[in-house]
């Protein structure tokens, strides 16, 4: 299957996919959140996959959501509105159901969307100058997708606060401490990689089955599709479209 904003980097039982729009900071439009989520489908498929790595063209991983399609939702009749403002969610669920393990190479700014992406996978490796960033309460919504409970998980209440209700720039050497990544390199592709390599080394079938019980273990519920109908009828309200119009420029220079 071809891709308009994905490039597929095969290596035998390793595929590195990689966001494609770089003169867009690698923004997800509704296009390339169906996308993310088709490639994630089309390679659960794949028996033989061993690992897939996930990350960005250029220097940065993902800016978020692009918020120049945010506008049209108010022109749509709301059952379909309802729909499109699901995409983000039904990408990263499709990430996280993903039978082989994942790896985020953030190798720059993981901004909104982005972090939630990069949450949504097993396992997440950070060049030095990356970061973590949820801006979506300084535009009057609420952070969504289900990253709350999976950045919960990893580093627990009071962090996922920080994070998503003060809006906390969290830097590669913060995310190591608190467990929001594995590790930190100069070269980040080049160390995720050497950790799928490692994956590909291990019994595939038990290893998907550890994947499988860890998940079933730690993972807190579901909350995606109650925070897309918050998130729904924030951009409906005035409030939110004016915070939003007044801070996308600065969020995301």
């Amino acid at each position: 299957m071809s891709y308009q904003t994905l490039e597929l980097v095969e290596d035998g039982e390793i595929v590195t996919v990689v966001l494609n729009r770089p003169e867009k900071r690698n923004a997800m439009s509704n296009l390339m959140k169906n996308e993310l989520r088709a490639v994630a489908e089309e390679l659960d498929a794949r028996s033989g996959l061993a690992c897939a790595l996930l990350t960005g063209r250029g220097p940065v991983f993902c800016a978020g959501n692009d918020i120049t399609e945010v506008g049209s939702i108010k022109k749509m009749p709301f059952e379909k509105a309802r729909r499109l403002v699901r995409l983000g969610a039904e990408m990263c669920d499709a990430w996280e159901r993903l039978r082989a393990l994942t790896i985020a190479v953030v190798n720059g700014p993981a901004i909104g969307g982005g972090t939630s992406l990069a949450v949504a996978c097993d396992f997440r490796i950070m060049g030095p100058s990356a970061y973590f960033y949820a801006p979506e309460v300084e535009l009057g919504l609420t952070y969504s997708w289900n990253s709350l409970p999976r950045i919960g998980d990893l580093v627990g209440p009071a962090r996922a606060k920080l994070i998503g209700a003060l809006s906390r720039k969290i830097s590669s050497k913060l995310a190591f401490e608190w467990g929001l990544c594995e590790e930190v390199d100069d070269d980040p592709m080049g160390a995720a990689l050497n950790l799928a390599s490692e994956i590909q080394a291990k019994p595939r079938v038990a290893q998907q089955m550890v994947k499988e019980s860890v998940n079933r273990y730690f993972q807190s519920p579901n909350t995606a599709f109650l925070e897309q109908d918050q998130i729904l009828l924030a951009l409906l309200g005035e409030e939110a479209q004016e915070l939003h119009d007044r801070q996308r420029t600065r969020i995301i220079s």
